[in-house]
């Protein structure tokens, strides 16, 4: 092999230099570029979200379940139910639609979310940050299920009774049903749905569970409540396990393929 001179020596170093450099520069290109488009869909994604928003009702002032939102779509969602029907779906299938429906697609912010083994549910907003407030609760504060079968003692019928489901009830399932109970087509249902729409709404529902009779979470006299509750119990245990599944699903339910 012959002996390479100085000159040879730097023109090789520098050709490798100039290959390094490209190298480089074709790495920092192939970074840049995906700066640019982490960037683009973050803007893109934030203009979505934004546009989304903009679309949705601005939340009422103060706690969410404070009282019933005259703005919100009862006849539509009451048409809804009619579509489930007409489906074969169920009571509770339509449930968890509504319950994502009012959760997930209608106020500009999430009226209650989920972490941390807790539902946070939106109260006001931050006057200095600008971001959503919320008050912290267990499962068992939202939908008020002791799991007993009958009430043994008035603290459990006071955890039951004071659960936010029967301002829910109120604020937004007694609305949908308000809105088409007088209807044809919901007085053909007949119990299989008129059942858990009376029951989930609790007193305002005025289910019949004996003669004169009629469900009240608020019911005073422990032993009346406990034997109304142990009538009731299965649909409504059937009716939270569905409503939770809506409040946190983020993709409608039960939407119809399309062809």
């Amino acid at each position: 092999m012959d002996p390479v001179n100085i000159e040879q020596l730097v023109g090789i170093v520098l050709e490798l230099k100039e290959q390094v450099q490209r190298m480089a520069d074709a790495l920092q290109k192939q970074e840049d570029r995906k700066e640019y488009q982490a960037e683009y869909y973050k803007k893109r994604k934030a203009a979505k979200k934004e546009k989304s928003r903009s679309s949705k009702l601005e939340n009422p002032k103060g706690f969410i379940l404070n009282r019933k939102d005259e703005r919100l779509p009862f006849r539509a969602w009451g048409l809804k139910m009619k579509e489930f029907a007409d489906r074969g779906l169920s009571p509770y299938n339509f449930l968890t639609w509504l319950t994502w429906a009012w959760n997930q697609n209608t106020y500009q912010h999430v009226p209650i979310t989920k972490s941390g083994g807790y539902m946070h549910v939106y109260l006001g907003m931050s006057a200095q940050e600008g971001r959503p407030l919320r008050s912290k609760h267990s499962e068992r504060d939202v939908t008020g299920h002791v799991r007993v079968r009958t009430f043994r003692n008035k603290t459990q019928q006071d955890t039951f009774s004071s659960g936010l489901w029967w301002k829910w009830g109120f604020c937004v399932l007694n609305g949908v049903v308000g809105e088409v109970q007088d209807e044809k087509w919901y007085e053909a249902l007949g119990q299989t749905w008129h059942r858990p729409m009376k029951v989930l709404q609790g007193g305002y529902g005025m289910y019949e569970v004996m003669k004169d009779v009629y469900f009240d979470p608020n019911e005073p006299d422990l032993h009346l409540a406990s034997k109304m509750y142990g009538m009731v119990r299965p649909t409504l245990v059937m009716g939270w396990g569905a409503a939770l599944r809506g409040f946190f699903t983020k993709e409608e339910p039960f939407t119809v393929a399309k062809p």
